[in-house]
């Protein structure tokens, strides 16, 4: 081979190392006719703030509904005012009662031989003051044998009336009209005072406290409708907010709700769950 030549060959293979190194040879790959090699990709979606995310949450909790409790206005827990035994009960859980209807009843026999005794101690007490008193108008007997014979008046009219209270006690009754929604009691048990017997609640208006976050206060508003939707099923009952909190949990950034629900027709009870959902604040009476 003639020296100072370079054959073909090898000049082709340099060509193409050379093309490598340099990154911008592509044969099989050519850019596309009017495309820059230094064109910007497309920009990408700015991601959601937190801030809307935050009012998205709210909004679909919102649309939702809050779950809680209903429970009547009026519920009163009725304890024994005293002790002894349950001789009758008259009622089971579930029964619909009138406002002083008896419950139950505990054995009153001796009480009721406490009171006849008491009632004539107060009526032998009330002779001898009559007498004292004429006497003492006719300065027969002295300032404190008349106090004395009033004193001992009084005193027994006080045991006798408190012998009649513990004769009254022995007949439980419910203070309210309502519905036994608990009974612990049976026949044959001993109880002592403070002893919890039976829970009325009164059905005809059911309440539910519920807690908000913080991001819709001053979007609830006392008046404003809210659709009940009972837990096990069944069309939705209105009602409507009677009170709102302005003041927030610092803790759990939620401030409370207190909805009533007039439930006089009878079509739910105390203590079953539902679901709140709140319409929109435009239907608040002005």
């Amino acid at each position: 081979m003639p020296s100072g030549r370079v054959p073909a060959r090898a000049t082709f293979l340099a060509a193409l190392v050379a093309c490598g190194v340099l990154g911008g040879c592509s044969p099989s790959s050519p850019p596309a006719d009017g495309a820059s090699a230094n064109a910007n990709p497309p920009a990408r979606e700015s991601a959601p703030t937190a801030a809307s995310d935050s009012l998205a949450s709210a909004a679909t909790a919102a649309e939702a509904g809050y779950e809680t409790a209903l429970a009547p206005i009026h519920e009163v827990r009725i304890v024994a005012r005293l002790e002894g035994e349950i001789v009758r009960v008259d009622v089971e859980e579930g029964r619909r009662v009138p406002a002083g209807m008896v419950l139950a009843g505990i054995e009153d026999r001796e009480r009721l031989t406490t009171l006849a005794m008491r009632k004539a101690e107060a009526d032998r007490a009330e002779s001898a003051w009559g007498r004292a008193d004429k006497l003492h108008q006719q300065k027969v007997i002295s300032d404190e044998q008349h106090i004395t014979a009033r004193a001992d008046r009084e005193i027994a009219l006080a045991r006798q009336e408190q012998a009649q209270i513990d004769v009254d006690r022995c007949a439980v009754r419910t203070p309210i009209a309502g519905v036994v929604e608990l009974r612990r009691v049976q026949v044959g048990q001993m109880v002592k005072e403070g002893d919890l017997l039976f829970q009325i609640g009164d059905p005809n208006t059911l309440r539910a406290e519920v807690l908000l976050p913080e991001s819709r206060l001053g979007t609830v508003r006392v008046g404003q409708k809210v659709r009940v939707i009972p837990a096990a099923g069944g069309d939705p009952t209105t009602a409507r907010v009677t009170r709102v909190s302005p003041l927030v949990d610092p803790a759990s950034g939620t401030f409370r709700v207190v909805v009533d629900l007039d439930n006089r027709a009878g079509r739910l009870h105390g203590g079953v769950s539902a679901r709140i959902v709140f319409d929109a604040a435009s239907d608040v009476p002005r």
